[in-house]
């Protein structure tokens, strides 16, 4: 792919049904991508189906977004970016236009879920982003296929105040805990690091066995956390580190 890429809504059926090859691409043969007129219906009932798309009109990422049952609320149900334009930015291009054209309809919260264990979408999502991480549910999507395959769907569930300038404080965390490594402290201080894979879907492709174990071993951390009161604040990438904080201490 060459050239400049626009983010802009996707519109009508011809660009929608650019997106079940891509969501092949991204996931893998066997996941199951949206509808394009099922997606047609969704932006007619409010929805959000944006793209970024070259000049051609090629298609190579695309982002979905569901109303919900609160007015000033809006689902991110998916965020997909093709191989080859990964690591580009475009991810994050997606949620600002998300951003903006959430706020033009006085929609102010966005929530989504992430896979816990992939620490690139955490730094963008938490640290670029400003999305504080509320809540953890195991197995969320039960047995997934393609790049899912083979481990619970763990997933973290985000809340995105579009309104609110994003603000990291210095990092405070006491001890750093290697969920491979280390059992579950007795008890939680109001603030902590965690380690995560570097590359979990590399991981989970090149050593299967561990990629689960990493699965086993961190499910427990991170229910007792959020069950604690804390929320993920923050994102190392260098250090690759997820920082814990208790919500009064936020």
């Amino acid at each position: 792919m060459t050239g400049a890429l626009t983010v802009r809504e996707l519109r009508g059926l011809t660009e929608l049904s650019l997106t079940p090859p891509l969501a092949r691409t991204v996931w893998g043969d066997s996941d199951g991508p949206e509808d394009p007129v099922l997606l047609h219906v969704l932006q007619r009932a409010g929805g959000l189906v944006a793209g970024a798309l070259d000049a051609q009109g090629q298609v190579w990422a695309y982002l979905v977004g569901l109303p919900t049952a609160r007015a000033d609320t809006q689902h991110s149900h998916r965020l997909g970016v093709h191989p080859d334009v990964q690591r580009q930015g475009l991810g994050e291009r997606l949620k600002r236009f998300q951003q903006t054209w959430c706020l033009e309809r006085n929609v102010t919260r966005v929530t989504w879920t992430f896979d816990p264990l992939l620490l690139a979408n955490a730094h963008l999502n938490i640290h670029r982003l400003g999305a504080v991480a509320v809540a953890y549910h195991p197995n969320y999507y039960g047995e997934m296929g393609g790049i899912n395959a083979g481990v619970p769907s763990d997933r973290f569930e985000v809340v995105w105040s579009l309104d609110r300038a994003q603000v990291h404080a210095p990092w405070t965390a006491g001890p750093a805990i290697d969920p491979l490594q280390e059992d579950l402290p007795t008890s939680l201080p109001g603030a902590l690091a965690v380690h995560v894979p570097r590359d979990y879907y590399r991981l989970l492709r090149d050593d299967p066995a561990l990629a689960l174990e990493w699965r086993r071993r961190s499910a427990p951390l991170f229910s007792q956390l959020f069950h604690a009161g804390h929320t993920l604040v923050d994102v190392d990438l260098s250090l690759g580190q997820y920082l814990f904080q208790q919500a009064a201490a936020c």
